[in-house]
């Protein structure tokens, strides 16, 4: 009788296997260099290339103003020219407050002359009290604002005939305006407003309600005092994290708070941790 035995192929000795490994750790380890490499090597011509690539522009009804004195007279000069409407497109962090103050001192001479501001803002704008400040003053001077999460870069655009773009520059670098006449490329940046514009949300920048927190707002509330994360809060109260961002939203922008401890400060001081049905009961 035949007994049929289990062939298997011979395994590799662990010393080759660790050659192999080695060999392998290496090719990547060098990999790893020369993108290194090739990454140091693309922000230098990148850096090279900008000042190059503005000057060429010159001449196709689009200049370039460097330096921030000139940046603030080109500004301050298209305020005093502006007749019919400003298209403008804000993302990143809230600039500092002397910034803010000089913008909205050029928009309410702008608006004081019934010309028309379309604004759109970035969410950050919301999430600190100079940003709100600012946005509300905007508001009561007739300023039209909407909020929105992403914006793809700064733009103004005065009478739909002159546009105001940033360059890419570097850190570090001078400050610079790319200003652009061309009709084509104006038109294409009010088109690129436009849809931004309709994307975008009406930014509620009204005074904090004092009426209380609803029953959800509550329990979001007491578990941030009892020290839950926000995901565990979404998983304990049943909703999403995208739920969950706005409803934190809203509560920092009921409460002026711009993070947990002031919320958890503000809340304490108007009463809110009450549970909503013992408050309704007290007189």
């Amino acid at each position: 009788m035949q007994v049929q035995s289990d062939r298997r192929e011979p395994s590799l000795p662990e010393a080759q296997m660790g050659r192999i490994l080695d060999s392998a750790r290496r090719a990547i380890g060098e990999l790893a260099c020369t993108v290194e490499a090739l990454d140091r090597e693309l922000a230098e011509v990148h850096t090279a290339a900008i000042p190059a690539h503005l000057d060429r522009l010159g001449g196709h009804g689009v200049e370039v103003f460097r330096g921030e004195a000139a940046v603030r007279q080109l500004l301050e000069d298209a305020t005093m020219t502006v007749r019919g409407q400003v298209l403008s497109m804000n993302p990143g962090a809230p600039p500092a407050a002397a910034l803010l103050v000089a913008g909205r001192r050029r928009d309410e001479e702008v608006l004081g002359r019934r010309v028309s501001i379309r604004t759109i803002h970035s969410e950050s704008m919301l999430r600190v009290p100079r940003g709100r400040a600012h946005l509300k003053a905007l508001r009561r001077a007739g300023g039209q604002i909407r909020i929105s999460a992403t914006l793809p870069y700064r733009l103004i655009v005065l009478d739909a005939d002159l546009a105001f773009v940033p360059p890419p520059n570097s850190g570090g670098a001078e400050p610079a305006l790319v200003v652009v006449r061309n009709p084509d490329l104006v038109s294409l940046f009010v088109q690129t407003f436009e849809f931004c514009w309709q994307e975008a949300r009406p930014a509620e920048v009204a005074p904090p309600s004092r009426q209380g927190p609803t029953a959800r707002q509550y329990q979001v509330l007491r578990l941030m005092q009892l020290g839950y994360k926000d995901e565990a809060i979404a998983r304990e109260i049943g909703v999403s994290s995208r739920t969950m961002r706005r409803i934190v939203r809203e509560l920092f922008e009921q409460l002026d708070a711009t993070g947990r401890f002031s919320a958890g400060m503000a809340a304490q001081a108007r009463g809110w941790l009450v549970p909503p049905r013992s408050r309704e009961g007290c007189s």
